[in-house]
C-alpha cells in the first residue's frame, strides 16, 4: 500500500524563493497529499503567497503560522508542520531549495519497497561562482560516521515515516545549524534503518540572501550548541574538525583582531595535522 506523503516547507522571509519551491513540489509527478509552509515569521506577504497557490494547485497548500515556537530556527518550522501533517510519511524542502520531478516518486518507494524507516537521495548545488560540492549519502552508515561531519543527510533530501519522526522527538528546535545532522544522529542512535537513492534529486539553491552557510557568529552559536550536544560521541580528531569549523568562520567575523589571528593559526595547525595524518 502506498503510504501518504505530507510535504513541509519551512520558510523565513523568503518569498520570492518560496514560490519555486512549491512550483518544484506540485510538479512532482507523484505529488504529495499536502503541503504545508510553516512561517517562523507570521508574515502577512508570506501568508499571501501562501494562499495564492492554495487557489490555483491541484493539492491542498496550507499555510502554518510557525511565530508563536519560541524558536526561530528551521527546526522549530518543520515541527509545527509536522504537527498539523496528516500523511503516514513526512518530507520536508527549505525555502531556497527545489525538489526534481522525480524526488517523491524516486524515495518514497525506496521506503516502503525496503521496509526502512527513513529513505534518503543526493542533492546537487546550483552552478555558479559560490557553487560547492555536496557530500553524497550512502548505505550502511553508524553514529560514529555521520557525528562530525554531514555525510549528506540535509533538511530537503530525505522522507521519514511520521511515527518515527515523532518517536524521534523531531528536529532539536534550539540548532539553529546541523538540525539535519543531530536528527541523522538521533536516528542510527536509536536503530532507524535506512535506504538511498543514489541519484540527484535535489537542488540546493545558491543566492545573494542570507544561508546557514554564511559564516556568521549565529552559525558560531549554532556549532558549538551541536558540539556541547554531541561532544562525547565524537573522537579527538572529530572534535577538532568541528572546532576548525569554528576557527575558519572567527577569522574572518571575530571581533578583533588578535581573534582573527588566533582563529587563522588554529585553523593553520588543523590543516597541517590533517596534511601529514597518513
Amino acid at each position: 500500500m502506498t503510504p501518504t506523503v505530507s510535504c513541509v516547507i519551512p520558510t523565513h522571509g523568503r518569498d520570492h524563493l518560496l514560490g519555486e519551491a512549491i512550483a518544484s513540489v506540485v510538479a512532482q509527478r507523484h505529488p504529495p497529499t499536502e503541503v504545508l509552509v510553516a512561517d517562523d515569521l507570521g508574515s502577512p506577504a508570506t501568508r499571501a503567497c501562501v494562499e495564492e497557490w492554495a487557489a490555483r494547485a491541484p493539492l491542498p497548500v496550507r499555510y502554518v503560522d510557525a511565530s508563536g515556537t519560541g524558536w526561530t530556527s528551521a527546526g522549530a518550522s518543520r515541527n509545527a508542520g509536522v504537527a498539523r501533517a496528516t500523511g503516514d510519511v513526512v518530507a520536508f524542502l527549505d525555502d531556497d531549495d527545489t525538489w526534481e520531478p522525480d524526488f517523491l516518486g524516486s524515495v518514497v518507494p525506496a521506503l516502503v519497497a525496503d521496509g526502512v524507516d527513513f529513505a534518503v537521495g543526493w542533492t546537487a548545488a546550483d552552478a555558479g561562482e559560490r557553487a560547492y560540492h555536496m557530500e553524497r549519502m550512502r548505505p550502511g552508515l553508524g553514529v560514529g560516521d555521520v557525528v562530525a561531519r554531514n555525510p549528506g543527510f540535509v533538511g530537503s533530501n530525505f522522507v521519514m515515516r511520521r511515527e518515527a519522526f515523532t518517536r524521534l522527538g523531531g528536529f532539536d528546535p534550539e540548532l539553529t545549524v546541523s538540525n539535519d545532522q543531530d536528527l541523522l544522529v538521533r536516528a542510527l542512535a536509536a536503530g532507524l534503518r535506512y535506504a538511498v537513492v543514489p541519484e540527484v534529486l535535489v537542488r540546493n539553491r545558491i543566492h545573494a540572501g542570507p544561508q546557514l552557510t554564511d559564516k556568521t557568529e549565529r552559525r558560531v552559536h549554532g556549532i558549538e550548541t551541536y558540539l556541547s550536544k554531541h561532544g562525547d560521541l565524537m573522537t579527538t580528531d572529530d572534535r577538532r574538525y568541528i572546532r576548525s569549523q569554528i576557527s575558519s568562520i572567527r577569522r574572518v567575523i571575530g571581533p578583533t583582531r588578535s581573534i582573527r589571528w588566533r582563529s587563522t593559526a588554529s585553523l593553520a595547525c588543523y590543516r597541517l595535522v590533517e596534511a601529514v595524518r597518513p
